[in-house]
Parts: C-alpha cells; structure tokens; sequence
C-alpha cells in the first residue's frame, strides 16, 4: 500500500480485516501507518524543489532494535563482511539483487538514476506486521508470526517497495484512484519479474504470487496477490481481473490495489505472448512517460506507443503491438467511458 505518504506491502484494508478477526499486532500495525504518515507526502509534492541524492547506490542496513524509530544502529553498510543478524544479511542481499538488477538491465543507477544510497531499517517496532518505502528509505519489520513473517527476505516485497521509489522520480504518479492503481501496478510488475530472475524459474515454473513467502500456515490465504489470478490470493483479495468488476467505492484509496489487479492480469497474458523480458523493457520504457494523473487508458496508449518506437529500434519483436492489444482487451481496456 501506499497511501499518500507512505507505500506498504499488506494494504490497510487487509491489516483491517485481520484486526477485525481479532489479532492485536495488526491492529496496532495499522495504527502505526497512520502515525508516520506526513514524511512522504512533503517528499512527493516538494520532488522539484528537492536536491537529487548522488552517490554510487551504496546499501546501508540499520537495526532498529524493535524500536518505531529508522536508523538506530548501523549493521552493514556496501562492501562490509555480513553480520550474524540474519535478517539484516537478507535485507542487504535483496536490496542488492534489485540495484543489479535494474543496473545491468535498464542502466538505472539506484531508485533515482543518480545513485541515491539504498538504506534499508530491519527489525522495525515489536510485532510489526508490513514493509514499506517511506519516499527516503525502506523499513521492515518482523512480523508477528502469527499472520506475517521475513519480509525483509522476500525478494518480490524488496522489489515491489524499491519500484515504489523508481515510479516516485520517474513518474510521481499519484496514490489514489486509476493513478494509484498504476503506482502499484509497476510495483507488482518487477516484483513478480525479479522474484522469477531471483529464483531463475521460467514463466510457467513462477507462481505469479506477490508476497507469498511473508505470510503464515496460518494467514487466511496463500499470499497477498496474484498476477495470474487477480482475486484469488487470500479470503479478503477482492481485485477483478476486468474493468467489468472495477472498483468504484473509496475503500483503498478509491481502489489502488484493489484495481491492480485489472492491469496485472494484462501484464501477464502479455508474458506469455512476448515473454517477460520484453515486458520488463516495455513496461520499463512506458513507465518513464507516464504522469502524476495518468489513467489506465493513458498507460495503455502510452504502452503502445513506446512499443512501436521499440519495434523500430528492432529492441523488440513487431507481434509486441498484437500482443499488447490483445492483453488489454482481454481485460476491458481501453475503456470508452472512464470512470
């Protein structure tokens, strides 16, 4: 989730509905959400009065000692020998797989393009149960055990949270309604793509699952989302795979990861026909031309357009066009009457 000022892996709407069913440590979870909410909101209006960070996209790894506070003690910092604190050792992998990642792929030096240090904060209050990009930073907790777990550990939750940070600079979309749906949208995007390159599985071996490995035995579901199968996930995923079943009510943001789930299903029948790099560098590119109040008719157009400029630059093959057209009927798009 990423309410206007902050961007957490578990939604407020699902931390709501398992305090509903009684559990304390995600009742308190989703008070803290709205304790720390006013940092990132003066870090998205304020993006062209703000000096851009530069460096070489360093990793620094702070303890926070089950504290509500970000870097209390320094644990790792690039280049250190790891710790026996296995969490922050996991926290400094997966926050490196996606810098190289994005690096060696896109030429993308860190979050920024300008080598912003990529500070990751592990071990976040007691019992906290999310993750999350704050516009600076990235902060984890350790879950309650009871329903979350590792999620500093979970290569897709990584990498959804530091896209957060990507689409902040690249295209500050903004976090409600169809934008918002979109902010999260790319997020899931190279979550899924990285957890398959981290894990090296083809298309059909990847589960298509966001946050899978955070949950518990005991979560009422098998992870927070899926691609493959908006709607599906846990007992309360209501994403629709088509704009048939959009959501129109002001839950979620007015739907930012309920509505996800439309474009998702697009990006992954887009997969099978293209192939997920392609996507990757489609996606990629489009990302780079959207804005703070584009919609899903605008991403769409958008997509096309970049892909025809690919297909020029031979980067990509010329089916892509078919393909990409093809996806997003599949799901009701373009829509002729925006909502």
């Amino acid at each position: 989730m990423c309410n206007k000022h902050q961007c957490h892996i578990v939604p407020e709407h699902i931390l709501a509905a398992l305090a509903k069913r009684g559990s304390k440590n995600c009742k308190k979870t989703l008070n803290d959400t709205r304790r720390i909410l006013e940092k990132r909101n003066t870090l998205l209006n304020g993006l062209l009065q703000q000096k851009l960070a530069t460096g070489e996209g360093d990793r620094k790894i702070y303890d926070c000692e089950n504290k509500f506070e970000q870097r209390v003690t320094l644990s790792i910092s690039e280049g250190d020998a790891l710790t026996d604190d296995a969490t922050a050792n996991s926290a400094y992998d997966t926050s490196g797989f996606v810098r190289a990642y994005f690096k060696d792929t896109f030429n993308l030096n860190s979050v920024n393009g300008e080598g912003m240090d990529l500070v990751s904060n592990v071990h976040y209050g007691e019992n906290y149960n999310n993750a999350f990009w704050d516009g600076d930073e990235m902060t984890y907790g350790d879950g309650d055990q009871v329903d979350f777990k590792d999620f500093a550990s979970a290569i897709d939750v990584v990498a959804h949270e530091l896209t957060h940070g990507i689409t902040q600079f690249m295209a500050n979309l903004e976090y409600e309604g169809q934008p918002g749906a979109l902010n999260e949208h790319f997020s899931d995007v190279f979550g899924t793509i990285i957890k398959q390159k981290y894990l090296d599985q083809s298309l059909e071996e990847a589960d298509w699952l966001i946050g899978n490995t955070i949950v518990t035995e005991t979560f009422p579901g098998v992870a927070l989302r899926s691609m493959k199968a908006p709607g599906t996930a846990n007992d309360f995923d209501t994403q629709p795979d088509h704009m048939d079943w959009y959501y129109a009510g002001p839950e979620d943001h007015q739907g930012v990861h309920i509505n996800s789930g439309i474009p998702n299903k697009a990006f992954y029948l887009c997969c099978l026909e293209i192939g997920i790099d392609n996507c990757a560098l489609l996606w990629f590119e489009t990302l780079k031309f959207l804005w703070r109040t584009a919609n899903f008719n605008d991403m769409l157009e958008v997509l096309l357009t970049t892909a025809e400029l690919l297909i020029s630059q031979n980067k990509l093959p010329k089916a892509a066009t078919m393909a990409i057209e093809t996806s997003f009927t599949a799901v009701g798009l373009p829509q002729k009457a925006l909502i």
